[in-house]
């Protein structure tokens, strides 16, 4: 069953006007700066959501880019991973002594993928890799006879998103949370004098004048789908018949090696980028 949660993150402070949204947790952490803007990134509104759900645990994010949103989530005492496929990326976070995984999510073997408490990625393409992506974790989780959460952005200013949204909750189930943010906007021109401007490493126009794929501004409502992974989910992807044999493999302690024997039960190839948001040159 579907719960949406309504959920203005980042506290409060009394003086801030019910209409406007408080300030990200990552602006309290000494020495953090963003290197990304939204949308090239998720809203840093999302890591304060991911702070408080993977707390005392680990979190692997898919797809990072430059890491602001596991920089954050790893200032509050949580391991990180990162899957990126973009090897100067992976350059970078390792740099910041991040682990990170320089490979696509499709080509890591199931016994070597990370394990976490907590995934989260935000896709390019939500409609190809979305469900994909699911799978494979899914997949990776039940090898190795763990649960987590898998928590997917999607962004309410872009329709690739909204169409895929409910789709993927109709298949496998998942509480939806609504995430308010604002990170700054003009009518028109780049507002330079934003939070993050300065510091980015690549900066833009995001304006209602001029929208950057989209994005009439750095400013919009972000939703994050949560779904349990288990062993118990992959049996039920699989299907009935393959779901059986699985179940029969995993009662007699084999079912890392009865994932591997039987696949995915679905293509893998394809040409994916993993860069959060828009792609930019």
């Amino acid at each position: 069953m579907e719960a949406v949660v309504l959920a203005v993150l980042g506290a409060l402070p009394s003086k801030v006007p019910s209409w406007e949204v408080g300030p990200s947790v990552c602006e309290s952490v000494r020495g953090f700066h963003a290197a990304d803007l939204y949308p090239i990134r998720s809203p840093l509104a999302v890591a304060d959501f991911l702070v408080a759900r993977a707390a005392g645990g680990s979190m692997c994010e898919i797809g990072t880019r430059r890491g602001d949103i596991m920089s954050c989530v790893h200032a509050h005492n949580i391991s990180v991973t990162a899957i990126e496929m973009d090897r100067s990326y992976c350059r970078m976070l390792r740099a910041r002594g991040f682990g990170a995984v320089c490979k696509r999510v499709e080509d890591i073997a199931v016994d070597k993928f990370p394990m976490a408490d907590v995934y989260y990625w935000w896709p390019m393409s939500a409609m190809d890799q979305n469900e994909r992506w699911l799978r494979i974790v899914a997949r990776a989780v039940a090898a190795n006879r763990r649960r987590a959460t898998v928590y997917i952005g999607f962004d309410a200013h872009y329709r690739e998103d909204m169409e895929n949204l409910p789709r993927l909750v109709r298949t496998y189930g998942a509480n939806v949370t609504r995430i308010h943010f604002d990170e700054g906007g003009l009518v028109s021109g780049a507002d330079t004098k934003a939070k993050f401007y300065a510091a980015a490493e690549e900066k833009f126009e995001a304006s209602i004048a001029r929208p950057f794929y989209t994005r009439p501004g750095h400013w919009g409502v972000f939703l994050v789908a949560a779904f349990s992974v288990s062993p118990e989910m992959w049996l039920r992807m699989r299907g009935p018949a393959k779901g059986r044999r699985a179940h029969r493999d995993h009662r007699a302690g084999g079912l890392a090696s009865a994932l591997k024997r039987q696949g995915d039960g679905f293509s893998l190839e394809g040409r994916h980028s993993y860069h959060a948001g828009p792609q930019t040159t």
